[in-house]
Formats: structure tokens, sequence, C-alpha cells
């Protein structure tokens, strides 16, 4: 015959309140245990929470008044930048930090690296403008703006290659149809100093591809074909057109036929003004 198992006992709502009861009790005593066997250790441990926040509370609000200070200072001194004072603004006067100050103390909290750079720039100052520009964020206009002034400050000292990476850099950083085909335009001009000049018709057909309804695209246009007529004046092939003859090993660059240059030109130029 089966086996058959005994029914299991009922538990009353009043013993199952009684049991709950219990387990809080013994958890509470636990608890109570705990703490008392390391009370050092969880007062340290919620000591250490509330500084933590009182620290990142504090550290918001000196960031808060740090920069509030750095624009009042940056705001004092751009008069004299905006009025071509740019040594005053640079070095500052008695009452008022200038902008290698303050861009030393508060480095991208402002804007003043850019203007230090800037301004030291067209004094010609190109190392430490190369060093301020650094400073300044890759992100945003002002990001993009940097890059293609560490981009003028190479194609100054020769770079013409490395240049036309960073304007290219900046072009891509920050894109807009105020400023980025301005920098396609720059690095095709030095591609071309570089005497890249497959690299130069690149960035002058992605200003006509990307922004074919800005002034630049014009300029553009005139340039390219510029490229492609000294191209195919040197023997190089450009498209389905046939390579011309190639010149003498011993001609330099200047030696390019300018009047083909020049008719090409002007094609292009007519071109793009009956396309506007």
């Amino acid at each position: 015959m089966a086996q058959i198992n005994p029914p299991k006992p009922l538990i009353t709502p009043e013993a199952r309140a009684e049991e709950r009861q219990d387990r809080f009790q013994t958890g509470v005593l636990r608890s109570r245990s705990f703490f008392e066997e390391n009370r050092t250790l969880v007062i340290g441990a919620v000591v250490g929470v509330v500084a933590l926040v009182l620290a990142i509370i504090a550290f918001v609000a000196w960031r808060a008044n740090q920069d509030a200070q750095a624009e009042q200072a940056l705001g004092s001194i751009l008069s004299a930048y905006e009025a071509g004072d740019l040594e005053t603004a640079l070095a500052g006067t008695d009452d008022r930090p200038g902008l290698l100050e303050i861009a030393d103390d508060y480095g991208s909290a402002t804007a003043a690296p850019f203007f230090a750079a800037d301004a030291l720039f067209q004094l010609g100052r190109y190392d430490e403008a190369a060093k301020y520009f650094g400073m300044v964020d890759d992100d945003g206009l002002m990001g993009a703006s940097a890059i293609a002034g560490r981009a003028a400050i190479l194609e100054v000292q020769g770079e013409h290659a490395e240049a036309a990476d960073l304007y290219e850099r900046a072009a891509a950083r920050f894109k807009n149809d105020a400023t980025s085909p301005g920098y396609l335009l720059d690095a095709g001009r030095a591609h071309q100093a570089a005497g890249d000049m497959d690299a130069a018709q690149r960035a002058y057909q992605t200003v006509l591809d990307d922004y074919a309804d800005t002034p630049e695209a014009t300029t553009a246009t005139v340039e390219l074909a510029s490229v492609e007529a000294a191209a195919n004046a040197v023997g190089t092939p450009t498209g389905d057109v046939e390579p011309g003859p190639a010149p003498d090993s011993t001609a330099s660059a200047s030696g390019v036929d300018a009047a083909a240059q020049q008719e090409a030109m002007q094609q292009a130029l007519q071109q793009a003004m009956q396309n506007q």
C-alpha cells in the first residue's frame, strides 16, 4: 500500500504575525550588536559620506565663484583687446589683470586663452600663441577656431602639410556654413604649398559638395580650376583630360603656363557667377 504523508499543521494568522515580529526583533538585535561592535567604523563611514557630499558642494560653489571672477576679469580687459591695444590686453594694468594672467590662473574656464593666443599671433609671438591655443578646449566653435589658429602658426612657419591637416580638423570639428568652408579653403592652399595637389583638389571639392551655397564656393571653383590647369600644364592627368608634355626636370614650378592657368580661372569664375 502506498504511504500517505500526514497533513502539515496549519499556521494561524496570529502565529505568522508573531513569527514576523520575532524576525524583526532578531534583526534589530543583530544590527544593534554589529553597531556596538563596530561603532567607530560605522560612524567613520557615515562621517566620510557626509564629508564627501559637503566637499562636492563646496567645490561646486568655489568653481562657480572662480568662474564668475574669471569672467569679470576677462570682461574688464577685453576693451583693450577690442581697441587693438594688444600689449596692454596681454599684460594688463595696475588694476586689471591681463589675458596672460587670467589664462594662466583660470585656464579654459574662460575664453582668455583664446584671446591671449590671438593677440600673441597678431604680434608675431607664434610659439607663445601656440601654447595658449593649445589650452583651449577642442569642443565647439571656439575649439575649432583654436585648431585653425594652430594651423595658421604652422603655415607661417612653413609647415604646410601639418597646417593643412589641422585646417581640415578645424573644418570638421564644428561644421557650419560660417567657418568650415573657409577652413577648407585654407587647407587647400596649404596642401598646394606642400605640393599635394590631389589633397588640395579634395579640399576644394568638399567646399563645392558640402557648402555649395556659401560665398566660399565661388573661390573654391576658381581654385579648383587653377589646380587642374596647373596639373595639366605640367603633364599630370586629371579626370579624362589627356596629359600635356612633361617639363624639363630642371624647370621650377613657377614655369607653369600662366596664360592657360589664367584662362581656366576666368572660365571657372564665369561659370560660378552664372550658377549663383
